[in-house]
């Protein structure tokens, strides 16, 4: 089934701001481009005329002089007519659609993670080649650059949505605040390689290593907090108590905590060498199951990397509850316990949506004393 020029214009629309005009120009360009590619021919531009006559009768926009504006229920028109035919239709759209009604709910929960420190947004445009199912990410780092850079601080909900307002999908903050030199984020994320993901259960593996990692954090006294990285990957995250580490450069303590400690987990790992056989078969085979080496990636490709390289300054990660501006999906935290479950639609940003609104908690991300942690690894 094919999209029509009027569905076209109503998506377009939609991604507008509240009161915000669009004039007839721009709408006969944006979809005209689109239509050019998808069905190889020039638009008239009394097509879009006549399926903008028909959007102001059905009350889904209006005309206010020469402009066009949507009104509220246009959001329904596209959430009941066309998210059905994603894949027909502008890519960068439907991110952005899906941005301005996800990030209103989770910005309690996400705001925490980019408060009263540097963010990192990736805005996303239509592809230049291919303007529906390719997308043009922008990764905007200041707010400002004239006199001189200024960082962009989001620190409550009308900034966050100031930003979606503006294509912004994706929240990427650094793993310390404005004008410190101590990460109070302690980030591993682990990568499996293609080999190992080519494996049978190669994936159910890698949430089996999150989970025994988390566990073994905890067994150090360590408050874990687990997350999907928004792609394939998971994360298990921290916060310590500086004021326990007595070194002064806290970016090298936390890279030497990750390293020394990747080292003593797959030693527990190796130990649970038969229920790996039982449940993964042939990934007991396997001569190292994890790794620290962030570089020469050919050479990791059958192993799993608890990567920490974001541990230095103005490192950065992407936010819990961000949406990944390359596959739209929530990098949403997980609860241990459903980590096994977890699927990746349970990370579309209208299922988190819905769950909220079905009263779902999630965990926070709670200080711990590294004192035991740092034992271990002296």
């Amino acid at each position: 089934m094919s999209v029509s020029v009027k569905d076209r214009i109503a998506l377009l629309l939609s991604i507008k701001e509240e009161g915000r005009k669009v004039d007839f120009d721009h709408i006969y360009e944006k979809v005209g481009r689109d239509i050019k590619f998808l069905e190889k021919r020039e638009i008239d531009k009394k097509e879009i005329i006549d399926a903008l006559d028909e959007l102001k009768k059905e009350g889904i926009i209006r005309k206010v002089n020469d402009e066009y504006e949507p009104l509220p229920e246009i959001d329904k028109y596209v959430r009941e007519n066309l998210l059905k035919f994603e894949n027909l239709l502008n890519r960068s759209y439907i991110l952005v659609w899906k941005a301005k009604h996800y990030y209103p709910v989770v910005s309690e929960l996400i705001l925490p993670y980019l408060q009263e420190r540097p963010v990192s947004c990736v805005k996303v445009f239509s592809g230049k080649e291919d303007p529906i199912t390719t997308i043009e990410p922008i990764f905007v780092r200041y707010s400002k650059y004239k006199p001189k850079p200024q960082f962009i601080i989001i620190n409550d909900k009308g900034k966050l949505m100031q930003y979606v307002h503006d294509h912004c999908i994706d929240f990427i903050p650094y793993v310390h605040k404005l004008n410190s030199n101590e990460p109070d984020f302690f980030v591993l994320d682990l990568d499996a390689g293609k080999e190992l993901l080519s494996l049978e259960n190669g994936y159910n593996f890698l949430k089996y290593v999150a989970k025994e990692l988390y566990e073994f954090l905890e067994e150090y006294e360590i408050k874990p907090m687990l997350k999907f990285s928004g792609s394939r990957g998971f994360q298990v995250w921290a916060s310590f108590d500086n004021s326990k580490i007595t070194t002064q450069d806290k970016f090298a303590k936390y890279r030497e905590i990750a390293i020394k400690m990747q080292a003593i987990f797959e030693k527990k790992l190796r130990a649970n060498l038969e229920f790996i056989k039982k449940e993964f078969k042939e990934i007991a085979n396997l001569q190292q199951f994890t790794t620290s080496q962030v570089a020469h990636k050919e050479e990791r490709e059958d192993k799993i990397l608890i990567d920490w390289s974001s541990m230095k300054y103005q490192g950065d990660v992407r936010a819990p509850f961000s949406i990944h501006y390359k596959t739209g999906l929530s990098s949403v935290i997980l609860n241990k316990d459903e980590l096994q479950v977890f699927t990746i639609k349970d990370a579309e940003p209208f299922k988190i949506i819905n769950d909220i609104n079905n009263g779902k908690n999630y965990p926070k991300l709670e200080k711990s004393d590294p004192s035991k942690l740092i034992k271990l690894i002296s």
